[in-house]
């Protein structure tokens, strides 16, 4: 190789070496905001490159550290986030984190001069540990909350802010409405056509809502399968809109229907500057007013749906109070041996009754517990509650009945919950027949899919396990099937409808009959009347709960009603 050889291989090397440089530093700032390196014994900071702000470049400069981090929090960080930074980017907390992982992360909001809101990640590693040298990182995460990855439509975060942005803007003069949409069933599309199947379903939605006359201006996927858009009234077409609701999605020359629910919730002018998250809200808890999914899937928000989810919002207010007040009560509803008029066990059920002494329906506070992820910790009391009630009665001799106890669907989410009850029930002093707990067909699907071991290893010991609500359901008879549930409740639609018709009648006995059949007692709830009772005996019914016998009862009047039947 001669020298103008060599001479065109070097500037070819030093080519390829400046090329790579400049990519590595475009990767490097497309994805951090700054990359520094903390020197903790020293109390110093040098940035290599910062995009924090145009006006705000620490690029190949030392600075002191905690006063960097409180010129940080002074010029960027919002009021509210200022004493978690301060109190995170602690030397003393670096330290102590750093050593009981590899790595400390936490996340602040930061507020710009033109008003702009951005999610950042501080990210801390060692790169010396002995020296004291971490390796700090601060990365935008905010895409990741305004944006579903998914789908590529906002997040429920970014939905709210950019209908609020749309609504605010005083030359938007159309009148708008957010359609509040869920989609029933969707279960089924994974169970067909696997998680990857479900995905694409996903994001067909977006799109379908897209070509439609609806023409969103802003689309949402808040959760799940629950999406929301922001539409101009006048696109509203309500029977274009139940076409689009009924839906069939195809793929791998496999088709299968898909059924949606939706809400329509009209924006008045003087609604267009309250809460975004607030009318979402209220949309999905009008969603229960949709009586036949398949004949009208679709609701128009009301004032009587507005004052619900008022007297809504304002029970989940009081909800913490009321726990921390203990204003929660078990009460106990008698069920009574169709054949011996005994009492032969107990459901519990929980009471709001605040300190004034007015009492709180319970369908006004559970739906609420269930949506703010309360209800374990309601199911919980009510099963130490009764622990307690059965534990004391037992000690002083007192007569006792089984009590069961209701269990919800997200209580077979909450590990920690299930392994306190299971550590409950296995440590009690009391006999375990006398323990029980109801669970519904919704819940028990949740619990095959989740949680099902939890539930194994308490009826292993002796724990009963009701079905709930028999029949309300689609799957009940593939339920019974695939697990041996000691009694079956039927639910009190079936028994209401006891006398109107010869098929209500039927019905009635067949269930009865097939339970026996498998081996398994019925309880037949809301039993009220003579006529009732009577064709529920001549059936073989097993037992009754039902104001027929007795209301629930608060604790003192049940003991005391034990005490005079013993």
């Amino acid at each position: 190789m001669n020298d103008g050889e060599w001479a065109d291989s070097s500037t070819q090397n030093e080519s390829i070496a400046l090329k790579h440089e400049q990519i590595v530093s475009r990767l490097l700032t497309k994805v951090y905001d700054y990359v520094a390196l903390i020197d903790l014994h020293k109390n110093s900071i040098y940035v290599d490159f910062d995009q924090v702000s145009n006006t705000w470049d620490w690029t190949n400069e030392e600075h002191n550290y905690d006063e960097a981090r409180f010129s940080l929090s002074d010029h960027f960080i919002i009021p509210e986030d200022c004493e978690n930074f301060i109190k995170n980017s602690d030397r003393e907390n670096l330290m102590r984190q750093l050593e009981e992982q590899d790595e400390y992360i936490f996340t602040s909001h930061f507020l710009y001069g033109d008003g702009t809101k951005r999610v950042k990640m501080f990210h801390y590693y060692y790169y010396d540990r002995e020296q004291g040298l971490v390796v700090a990182t601060l990365e935008d995460k905010t895409s990741l909350l305004y944006k579903d990855p998914l789908t590529g439509e906002f997040t429920r975060r970014g939905f709210i802010e950019a209908a609020e942005e749309i609504l605010k803007d005083p030359l938007q003069t159309e009148e708008f409405a957010i359609l509040y949409i869920n989609l029933k069933g969707f279960k089924a599309i994974n169970d067909l056509f696997g998680a990857e199947g479900g995905d694409r379903a996903l994001r067909w939605i977006p799109r379908l809502l897209r070509q439609s006359n609806l023409q969103p201006l802003v689309i949402g996927r808040l959760n799940a399968d629950h999406f929301a858009c922001l539409v101009d009234q006048q696109n509203i077409d309500e029977e274009e809109l139940m076409d689009l609701l009924h839906l069939t999605y195809e793929a791998n020359n496999r088709s299968l229907d898909l059924y949606g629910v939706c809400c329509i919730l009209k924006i008045s002018d003087e609604d267009r500057n309250s809460s975004v998250g607030n009318m979402c809200g209220a949309a999905r808890m009008a969603l229960d007013y949709i009586e036949d999914e398949y004949v009208k899937p679709y609701v128009v928000f009301d004032e009587k749906m507005r004052t619900q989810y008022i007297e809504r919002t304002e029970t989940a207010a009081e909800l913490g109070a009321a726990l921390e007040n203990n204003e929660f009560k078990v009460y106990y509803q008698p069920v009574y041996d169709l054949k011996t008029g005994k009492i032969a066990s107990a459901e519990a059920l929980v009471r709001w009754q605040r300190n004034e002494g007015n009492m709180v329906s319970p369908g006004q506070f559970i739906p609420v517990l269930e949506e703010n992820g309360r209800i374990s910790q309601m199911d919980l009391f009510v099963e130490r509650t009764v622990k307690e009630f059965l534990e004391q009665r037992f000690a002083e001799k007192l007569p006792i009945v089984p009590v069961s106890m209701n269990m919800s669907q997200m209580d077979f989410y909450d590990k920690d919950m299930m392994a306190a009850v299971l550590l409950d029930v296995s440590n009690t002093t009391v006999p375990m027949d006398f323990t029980r707990f109801e669970v519904t067909e919704t819940a028990y699907s949740t619990v095959a899919e989740n949680n099902r071991n939890a539930l194994l290893d308490m009826k292993r010991i002796g724990v009963k396990f009701y079905l709930d609500d028999f029949g309300s359901g689609y799957s009940s008879f593939s339920t019974i099937r695939d697990f041996d549930f000691d009694v079956i409740k039927l639910d009190m639609g079936f028994v209401q409808k006891i006398g109107t018709s010869i098929k209500a009648d039927g019905v009635v006995w067949s269930i009865i009959t097939m339970a026996h059949t498998i081996g398994t007692k019925v309880v037949a709830e809301g039993a009220e009347t003579q006529e009732q009772v009577d064709f529920l005996k001549d059936c073989g019914c097993d037992y009754i709960q039902g104001y027929y016998y007795s209301k629930p009862l608060p604790e003192h009047e049940f003991a005391e009603l034990l005490n005079k039947t013993a």
